[in-house]
This record gives C-alpha cells, sequence and structure tokens, in this order.
C-alpha cells in the first residue's frame, strides 16, 4: 500500500492505510515536530550546544505536513472512539454508567449516541444484507439502550 504524499482530510488517511500505519506517520510528524520546538527553544535560551544537542538541522514541519498530522490525529481519534466500542463494552457486561464516567459524559447522551448507531446499523443492514445489525440485533440493542430508564 502506498501512502499520499500528504494526507489532506481525515477521510483520506482513513480509507488510505490501516491504523496502525497511522499511528506509525503520526508519531514520526510528532517527533520531528517536537524536535524541531525543542531545538528552537535551546536556541531562543542561548543553551543550545551542538555537541550536546546534535548539530544535525530540525527544520519545522511544512504547512502540508502540519495538515497531514491534524488529519491523522482525527481520523486515528475517530477510529478508536468508534461506536462499536460501546457495543462490545455492553454486550461484555460493562454498565451504561460506567461507559459514560469513561468517555466523560453522561448516560442519556452515550445511550442516545448508541441508539442512533444501532440505527444506522440497521439501515445498513437493510440496504446491504450482511453488514450491520439484523432486525433482531437492532430490537435487542434498543432495548439495551433503554435498560433501567
Amino acid at each position: 500500500m502506498t501512502m499520499p504524499e500528504h494526507i489532506a482530510t481525515w477521510r483520506d488517511a482513513r480509507y488510505d492505510m490501516p491504523v496502525s500505519r497511522q499511528l506509525e506517520r503520526y508519531n514520526e510528524l510528532a517527533a520531528r515536530h517536537a524536535s524541531a520546538r525543542a531545538r528552537i527553544e535551546l536556541v531562543d535560551r542561548g543553551i543550545y550546544d551542538p555537541v550536546r544537542h546534535g548539530a544535525d538541522d530540525r527544520p519545522p514541519l511544512t504547512v502540508a505536513e502540519h495538515v497531514e498530522l491534524l488529519a491523522l490525529a482525527e481520523c486515528i481519534a475517530r477510529t478508536v472512539r468508534h461506536p462499536a466500542n460501546v457495543h462490545h463494552a455492553l454486550l461484555a457486561g460493562v454498565t451504561w454508567a460506567d461507559i459514560a464516567r469513561i468517555v466523560d459524559s453522561d448516560e442519556p447522551t452515550v445511550r442516545r449516541d448508541y441508539r442512533r448507531w444501532a440505527d444506522d446499523q440497521h439501515d445498513l443492514n437493510r440496504h446491504d444484507p450482511g453488514l450491520g445489525m439484523t432486525a433482531d440485533e437492532h430490537v435487542a440493542a434498543t432495548a439495551r439502550a433503554a435498560e433501567g430508564i
């Protein structure tokens, strides 16, 4: 899989490479950015020592690289914060109160978001059987979202 020269939006990152590669590229850019900023800070403070800190040039990220860093961060966040993670946690026995606390939200909001996701999954299944949630799975998810209300 080849990587585009620069990723301009989170959707480009999402569909161009697996999340492991996204994390690798994000870490590479973030490290270069931190290194360049650290050198600038040392020079500004007048304590930069080429022997101690390295004599190699550490140019700042380009505008395109900053855009790529931002796009990768957004894509990674959306990928790892996927609503299916809530679904799997619920199936494993995690409570709504725990989920709300973990994601720094409240129960009505996480239940509403879960219900919307389940509705979308059911719509997906109706248009493309084999994907998303079947009618029975949707009924179970809807009941799960309403439990204890």
